[in-house]
Parts: structure tokens; C-alpha cells; sequence
């Protein structure tokens, strides 16, 4: 029969698993974060750049763009901008969804637990020989 010292090296596990994932996690956070906002920037940055370059065009050009062109282009954005608004409420709506899945295993974790404790010892009554 294991006593209760074996037993610790469980929780020395777990300790130094969750102490080291409670001090990476939020620099994994942070870094992401980080890399977003580079991704933003850098996609910014082109747009910008790239508008600049249109006006310059019909500027120099003294090209004029139709007022039926610009009734696309509007249209066009507009479309855009409704398009990343619901793949944004997409996004949220799976990330909450999962977020309280997770809740639910949370809070129902404790009813597993003495599940999965009830199943071991039936299976340890009925395959154990029975100390005397």
C-alpha cells in the first residue's frame, strides 16, 4: 500500500507545473498582445502607404475617378467594415462560448473528481484481492 509521502511527489509535480505556468503565461499574454499590435501596424502602415500612392497617381495624373467608381469603392468599404464586424462577433461569440465551457467544467469539477473516484474502487473491489 503507497503511504502518504508518495504521494507527495503529486503535489510537488503540480506545484512547480502551475508556479511556472502562473509566471509564463502572462508574457506569453503580453508578447501576443505585442505581435498584434506589430501585425496592425505593419497592415496600417501598408493601407496608409498605399493610399498615399492613389492620391499621388490621380494627382499627377489629373486622372478623376467617376462618381460611379467612387459609389463602389464607398460601397465596397462599407461592405468591408460589416464584413470584419460580424467575423468579430463570430470570433467573441466562440471565444465566450469556450470560455464558459470551460466554466462549466470548472464548477462541475469537484462532481468528476468523486465520479471518477467511485469507478476507481468499484474496479479496485472487484479486481483486488482482499486484504486480511
Amino acid at each position: 500500500m503507497a503511504q502518504n509521502n508518495d504521494n507527495d511527489i503529486f503535489e510537488e509535480i503540480n506545484k512547480k507545473y502551475f508556479t511556472e505556468l502562473e509566471h509564463s503565461v502572462p508574457h506569453i499574454q503580453q508578447t501576443l498582445f505585442d505581435l498584434q499590435n506589430e501585425c496592425y501596424k505593419s497592415w496600417r502602415h501598408a493601407v496608409d502607404a498605399n493610399t498615399s500612392l492613389y492620391k499621388e497617381f490621380l494627382a499627377d495624373s489629373g486622372y478623376e475617378i467617376p462618381k460611379a467608381a467612387q459609389d463602389i469603392l464607398t460601397t465596397m468599404g462599407d461592405e468591408a467594415t460589416k464584413y470584419r464586424n460580424i467575423c468579430n462577433k463570430i470570433a467573441i461569440s466562440n471565444i465566450e462560448t469556450t470560455k464558459n465551457a470551460a466554466k462549466t467544467w470548472n464548477d462541475n469539477a469537484d462532481a468528476f473528481v468523486d465520479l471518477n473516484r467511485k469507478i476507481m474502487h468499484y474496479w479496485l473491489s472487484a479486481f483486488s484481492q482482499k486484504r486480511k
